[in-house]
Order: C-alpha cells, then structure tokens, then sequence
C-alpha cells in the first residue's frame, strides 16, 4: 500500500522526503524583495538582474520573490518593515528615508541642485556613503549590500503653463516625491509644494489640485503623464534620485558566509548594470516625451549655478530641521568642491 502510494505521488513525495534532509532547509528560506514601483521600471529592472546574479551563485539555497508595486510595502514603510523582519529586502528611494534616518536626505539639499550623476557618484561611492550606509546599518537593523542605484535626474514639469525660467514656477502648485528638503527647495523657488502620492497624480492634475510635477522623464514616460496633460519641463535637475539596498539585518545575521557573499557579489553586478541602463532609459524617455509633443527648456550651466548660490540661504534652516549631521554636510561640500561645483 505504501509502495502504491509512492508510485502515485511521484516528484511531489521525492521532494518532500527531500526537504528533509539535513542542511537543505535553506531552500525553503524566502528572500522577498517588496518595490514600489512597477515591473518595467528601473529598480525592478536592476533588481532582477540580481536576482539573476544570486541563483547563479547559491542554486536553490534562497527562494528569491520580488513583490513589485507596492504588493507587499510602500517605499516609505520599508523601514518598519525590514526593521521588524516583515520583509527581507527593500530598495527604497533616500528621500523616502530622512524620517527615520536624517543623513539619507543629503541629496535633496541645495547643494546638490543641478547636480549629474556622475559628480553624486563620485562624492557617495566612498568613504562617505560608506559612513552614511553605517548610520542606515545602525538605525535601521539592516545590512546594506552595496552601490546604491540609480532613478536619475528629477526636472519641473508644467501642465498649462509653460516654465521658461524660475520665475514661471512662483505660486504654482507643484507635486513633489516627498522629503523635507524637496518641499522645502520648491518653496524657497516661490512654489507651492504639494505632496500627492504618485498614483494619484493624474487625477490631481485633471482635478486642477496641482500646476506641475517634479519628477524624472522615465517615471512620467512610464505612468504616461504626458497623456494627462504634462505638456512642459524645466530640466533644472532638481536633485538625482537613488535607491539603497537594504536586508533586514535578522535574514542577513542567519545567512552562512558564502551565502552573504554571493548576495554582496550579485548586487555589485546588478548596480553597475542598472545604473548604465537608467541614464538609458531616462534619455529615451525623454526623447520619447520630445515626440509626444513635451516642450523642454533647460537652463544653462551658469545660471543653474545661480540659482543654486540662491538656494543656499535656506540650507542652514533644512540641514537643522532635517538634523543632518554636520560631519556629513561638510564632507559632501568638500566633495562638491573638489568636483568643482559652485555653492
């Protein structure tokens, strides 16, 4: 009877005798990655190649799941949840983080306005961002595993009104992605800062509850914002937005060493990658709204470097508000310096 029975149940009895035995319970472990954002955006995008990565490396030692938009957590109740242990990983945006963590909103303040990509890399691939990732590692319970990735440029859009200069943005409601400093850098322009979240942004616009967003050409191409009524962008750059790997620290604690190893492989892959494909996808997106009929302005190098001397005078007043570390300020000035950027 109990060879019958065997025979009836094939694979399926196999692999349950299988799961069995020692040093295999590891394959049943769950890795969920909990995003946001959807499936063609370019978090997703670089979170499965290292999904990719990590299966190549450890076989079935991780079962790997990746939760896109927002199944699981929003950006902004990450921290919580790693925390907790309710999720095992999360890739969250640093301006979704100043609350629970001040320094992660270095990047939204003045200084960094009109700042590219490769000057935030230079300055946050070193011995600052890894002093930064100590102080997330700290405060948040979790383990950072490595290069944080890229989103890209955020820009002003307009939806009736065309922005030419800053001047065009005064008393303009304008839809920012959240952060102490965002509202604050916006408000100081002469807007009016608005916090919607961004599922919600094409009935705001139709609604007439915003003028404007703040935003990158890939998230407005992806969500077609252009097909409710985004018609303008001032590419001033407003800052350039990442996204930090973290693995709450009570998976990562558990893990052998070769485990954690491949993690920390795999990401370094996945990040060099998906970083080339988001100044990719964000040129692309922006030709792509080019032809859809979007009008873009943007400013020149010099009168972005005004306009970012002008903002400086409410960087005191974030930096206190916000209770950024000064250590961490004076190290990013002096990168900033180095790099040549006027402030």
């Amino acid at each position: 009877m109990i060879t019958k029975r065997i025979a009836l149940l094939g694979g399926l009895a196999l692999a349950a005798a299988s799961a069995l035995v020692p040093g295999q319970a590891a394959a049943q472990e769950k890795l969920r990655i909990t995003l946001d954002t959807n499936p063609s955006h370019v978090r997703n995008k670089g979170v499965e190649v290292f999904a990719e990565e990590l299966k190549k490396r450890i076989g079935n030692k991780l079962a790997v799941e990746i939760y896109p938009s927002g199944q699981l957590f929003r950006d902004r109740d990450v921290p919580k949840a790693l925390r907790q242990g309710a999720v095992e990983m999360a890739v969250p945006g640093t301006w979704q983080l100043d609350g629970v963590e001040p320094d992660a909103g270095l990047q939204t303040l003045p200084m960094f306005y009109g700042v590219d990509g490769a000057v935030v890399h230079q300055i946050l691939d070193g011995k600052l961002g890894d002093f930064m990732n100590k102080r997330l590692e700290d405060r948040l319970k979790v383990k950072v595993i490595g290069k944080w990735i890229d989103l890209g440029g955020q820009h002003t859009f307009g939806i009736d009104k065309p922005i030419n200069s800053w001047d065009d943005l005064k008393g303009q409601k304008i839809r920012h992605s959240g952060g102490t400093a965002n509202a604050g850098r916006l408000a100081a322009m002469g807007a009016v800062p608005m916090l919607v979240p961004f599922p919600d942004v094409p009935m705001a616009m139709s609604q007439g509850v915003i003028n404007g967003v703040a935003t990158t050409y890939e998230s407005a191409w992806t969500s077609k914002l252009h097909e409710s009524g985004l018609k303008y962008a001032f590419e001033d750059n407003q800052f350039f937005g990442q996204y930090i790997p973290m693995v709450s620290q009570q998976f990562w604690s558990k893990q052998p060493k070769d485990v954690q190893d491949a993690i920390l492989a795999a990401w370094d892959v996945a990040a060099r990658g998906q970083r080339d494909l988001a100044a990719k996808s964000q040129a692309e997106a922006r030709d792509s709204l080019v032809k859809a009929g979007m009008k873009i302005v943007k400013p020149s190098a010099a009168d972005i470097a005004a306009k970012r001397k002008q903002l400086m005078a409410v960087q005191d007043d974030l930096v206190k508000q916000m209770k950024i570390d000064a250590e961490v300020v004076n190290a990013a000035k002096a990168g900033l310096t180095a790099a040549k950027v006027p402030f």
